[in-house]
C-alpha cells in the first residue's frame, strides 16, 4: 500500500514538474530561444574550428576564425533582410491585385462564377499577413543576433573550465565519461556540420533556379530555403510553396509555374532524398512520429522559431539520452528503427533482433 501511495505521489509529482518545466519554456522564451540557438551555434562554431584546423591553421586562432565568419555570416543576412523586408511589405497589394486577376481569368475561363470564389481566396490568403509575418520572424532572429552572440561567446569561453569540472564530478570513471562526452560532441557537431552543408547546397540550387527564371527577391527566398531546410519533411515543403505561389502571381503564368515548381521539388528530391540520407547517416535518426510531436509541442510554446529548433534540440536530446544506459530504452522508442547507437559501441546491427539478444548488446555498452 505504502508502495502504491509512494508511487502515486511520484507520478504526481513528475507531471506537476513536466508542466512546471513547459510554463518555464513558454514564459521564458524571450531569453531561452536565443540561449538555445547559442548553444547549437556553439555546436557549428566548434565544427568550423575543427575544419580550419585541418586546413593548417594554428588552433589558437581557428576558433577566431570561426567567430567571425560566423558573424559576417549575421551581419551579410541582416543586410540582406533589411534590404528586402520593407520592398516585399509595399509591393504585397500589388501582388494581390495579380492574384485577384489570376482567379477571375481562370474563373471566366472555366464559366464559373469568380466573384464569389475570388473574394473568399483573397480573404483567405492576405499576402501582406504572409509576407509580414515571414518577414517579422526572421527579422526577430537577426535582432537577436547580439544576445545570441553574446551566448554563444561566454558559452565558448565556458566550455574549457566545463571540462575540468566533469574531471571532478566523474572521479574515478574519467575515462569512460570522456569517451562518452566525446562521442556525444562528435554526433552533435557532425549532424549539424551535414545539415549546414545540406541546407547552403539546397539553398543555392535554388537560388540558380530562381535566377534563371527572374524571381523577385531571389536572395531573400534562397534565405528562407536555407532556414527551412532545417525542418525535416515539412521544410522541405513550405520552402518550396513561398517561392512557387510568389511565381504565380509575378508571372501570371500557370505554364511557367509549373515549370518552376518542377524544377524546385527536383532540386530538394534530389538533395533531401538521395544527397542527404548519404551524409548524414543514422545521425538525425529520429522516428516520424517523434519529429511530428516534437515539431507540434516546440511550434506551440515558441511559435515559428520553436519549429526550427525543434529538431535540432530533439536531435541533441536523443544522441545523449542513447548514450546514459538508464535513459537508453527511451533513446530507442524515439529512434526511426529502434537502432542506437552509443560509447563503446558499433550501431546496432539491422534486421529483426529477438529481445534476447537485444538486452545482450545493450549490457554489452
Amino acid at each position: 500500500m505504502k508502495t502504491k501511495y509512494q508511487s502515486f505521489i511520484a507520478i504526481n509529482l513528475g507531471l506537476i514538474s513536466l508542466g512546471f518545466f513547459v510554463y518555464v519554456l513558454y514564459i521564458g522564451a524571450p531569453i531561452i530561444i536565443p540561449f538555445v540557438i547559442a548553444i547549437l551555434l556553439s555546436f557549428i562554431i566548434l565544427s568550423l574550428s575543427g575544419f580550419y584546423k585541418h586546413m593548417g591553421v594554428p588552433s589558437y586562432f581557428s576558433l577566431v576564425c570561426s567567430l567571425v565568419t560566423i558573424g559576417l555570416f549575421f551581419y551579410l543576412v541582416s543586410q540582406i533582410i533589411n534590404a528586402n523586408i520593407e520592398q516585399i511589405i509595399l509591393g504585397a497589394p500589388g501582388y494581390e491585385e495579380k492574384l485577384s486577376n489570376i482567379i477571375n481569368t481562370l474563373t471566366s475561363k472555366y464559366n464559373i462564377d469568380g466573384t464569389v470564389l475570388s473574394s473568399q481566396i483573397m480573404d483567405s490568403l492576405d499576402l501582406n499577413y504572409i509576407f509580414s509575418q515571414t518577414a517579422a520572424i526572421i527579422a526577430n532572429i537577426v535582432k537577436n543576433t547580439g544576445m545570441i552572440l553574446f551566448f554563444t561567446i561566454f558559452i565558448l569561453l565556458e566550455s574549457k573550465s566545463f571540462f575540468n569540472k566533469m574531471r571532478i564530478i566523474a572521479g574515478g570513471d574519467r575515462g569512460a565519461f570522456f569517451k562518452i562526452f566525446d562521442q556525444v560532441q562528435a554526433d552533435v557537431k557532425s549532424y549539424f556540420l551535414i545539415k549546414t552543408i545540406v541546407s547552403l547546397l539546397v539553398a543555392f540550387i535554388s537560388f540558380m533556379i530562381m535566377y534563371f527564371f527572374g524571381l523577385d527577391f531571389l536572395i531573400f527566398w534562397a534565405f528562407l530555403i536555407f532556414l527551412l531546410n532545417y525542418i525535416p519533411n515539412i521544410g522541405s515543403i513550405i520552402a518550396v510553396f513561398f517561392p512557387v505561389i510568389f511565381s504565380l502571381i509575378q508571372f501570371e503564368s500557370l505554364s511557367l509555374t509549373f515549370i518552376f515548381l518542377v524544377l524546385m521539388i527536383s532540386a530538394q528530391v534530389l538533395i533531401g532524398n538521395i544527397i542527404e540520407p548519404r551524409l548524414m547517416g543514422n545521425k538525425l535518426n529520429l522516428s516520424p512520429l517523434v519529429i511530428l510531436i516534437s515539431l507540434i509541442f516546440w511550434g506551440t510554446i515558441w511559435g515559428p522559431t520553436g519549429m526550427l529548433l525543434s529538431v535540432p534540440i530533439m536531435v541533441m536530446i536523443n544522441i545523449v539520452l542513447a548514450h546514459i544506459e538508464v535513459t537508453r530504452p527511451i533513446a530507442i522508442l524515439l529512434s526511426e528503427r529502434g537502432i542506437v547507437k552509443f560509447a563503446n559501441m558499433k550501431e546496432l546491427p539491422t534486421g529483426k533482433l529477438s529481445i534476447r539478444k537485444m538486452r545482450k548488446l545493450l549490457k554489452r555498452g
